[in-house]
């Protein structure tokens, strides 16, 4: 039976006292994508202490400082791509099978085009694959609606915008 990956992170974020999604919790039936992205989630005691103290790694010298930034603007490309799967995946219309169908469709075709691309296009391809594989095992997950799929994907984009935003240099 599949697990939720992106609620246990959502989980794992909160109750490790780094960043609590807010609102916390999700509804029955879910909240749209929208409830998270126009709220801020509350750093957490932890993330502050981890926050002042990469700051001080951060003055340590200008290349950890660009390790800093490095750092800050991934998260927030990556909170960007969560944000936009949420938004995507609230706006779907489909059964959760027709969604699943997909990305394994989506999945085989990377698959192919992974045996023949070049060698420097197989990363991209790979990463792509993993993206589907994990989107599909969220839909799998017990009792997973594409609504709590999608807000869940939201309070991840929302946590990850707070921990690049701490993250980032001062």
């Amino acid at each position: 039976m599949a697990t939720d990956p992106i609620g246990d992170i959502v989980s794992s974020l909160s109750s490790a006292d780094l960043v609590t999604p807010n609102p916390a919790t999700i509804n029955s039936p879910p909240q749209p994508p929208s409830t998270w992205e126009g709220a801020t989630a509350p750093a957490g005691t932890l993330l502050t202490v981890i926050s002042t103290l990469m700051n001080l790694v951060y003055g340590a010298s200008s290349d950890m400082q660009t390790v800093g930034n490095d750092l800050s603007d991934a998260l927030t490309k990556v909170a960007g791509v969560v944000k936009t799967l949420a938004d995507g995946l609230g706006s779907i219309s489909q059964t959760e099978t027709q969604v699943s169908d997909a990305l394994s469709a989506l999945q085989q075709a990377l698959a192919l085009a992974q045996t023949l691309a070049p060698g420097s296009a197989t990363t991209v391809l790979t990463s792509g694959s993993q993206l589907f594989t994990q989107l599909q095992n969220l839909l799998a997950a017990p009792g997973m609606t594409i609504a709590q799929a999608a807000a869940e994907l939201a309070q991840l984009s929302q946590q990850l915008t707070t921990l690049s935003t701490s993250l980032k240099p001062q």
